[in-house]
């Protein structure tokens, strides 16, 4: 015990040190890097994501777990969550929340029985990159020219506690549309900036802070 104690006061900087990194990334934020191309043009592979836990509660690094709960997504946020399926991060976009309705016909979405405004932004033989307006918020999606797009034909109810979301990149993410709905208690918390990329389409230090939405 003796010696346990002085190991303790010589690394007590560095206990110190985990201990607030700790509830740092418990309370207040987290990071996390981006394997897929799932949420482009918005979100690039390679980028590390800032993940704001002050809105819907803290949640556990590591363990992906979350302890409190004093907010609720909106439509239009991006979060980082455990989906139904697997046990690993995912980050998509909130397109309806428990309550609302939603139905899909290929890129054309209804939410409540309203379709979402959307225009064309720029298209190229391979690409087409749009922008949509949801809860408020305009963002860009994508959509690949040489694969079909999912269809969704019936109108889907979304239950108590739960989500459907959706990647930007229309037609290469697996989410909602595939194996279902997210629970709200799975969420870990709400993507507000890329904190630093190392995407081979970072142009430089552009997406160095850059705020997302």
């Amino acid at each position: 015990m003796p010696k346990a104690k002085q190991l303790l006061r010589e690394y007590r900087a560095l206990v110190l040190f985990v201990f607030l990194l700790i509830f740092f990334r418990t309370a207040y934020a987290d990071w996390s890097p981006v394997p897929t191309s799932s949420m482009e043009p918005t979100i690039l592979p390679g980028d590390v994501l800032w993940i704001d836990k002050t809105h819907y509660g803290p949640s556990l690094p590591f363990f992906n777990k979350r302890l409190l709960a004093w907010g609720h997504p909106e439509r239009g946020d991006i979060i980082t969550f455990i989906p139904p399926h697997e046990d690993i991060l995912y980050v998509k976009r909130v397109m309806a929340i428990a309550g609302d309705s939603i139905r899909i016909e290929g890129n054309h979405i209804y939410v409540n029985g309203v379709q979402l405004d959307q225009s064309l932004v720029e298209t190229s033989d391979a690409h087409l990159i749009g922008s949509e307006n949801i809860g408020g918020v305009e963002h860009a999606f994508k959509i690949s020219k040489d694969r079909g797009l999912p269809y969704v034909g019936s109108t889907i109810f979304v239950p108590e506690n739960k989500l459907f979301v959706m990647g930007d990149y229309r037609n290469n993410s697996a989410d909602s549309r595939f194996w279902g709905f997210v629970d709200e208690n799975n969420v870990l918390g709400r993507v507000s900036k890329v904190a630093i990329s190392f995407s081979k389409e970072r142009r430089g230090i552009k997406r160095i802070a850059l705020n997302i939405q």
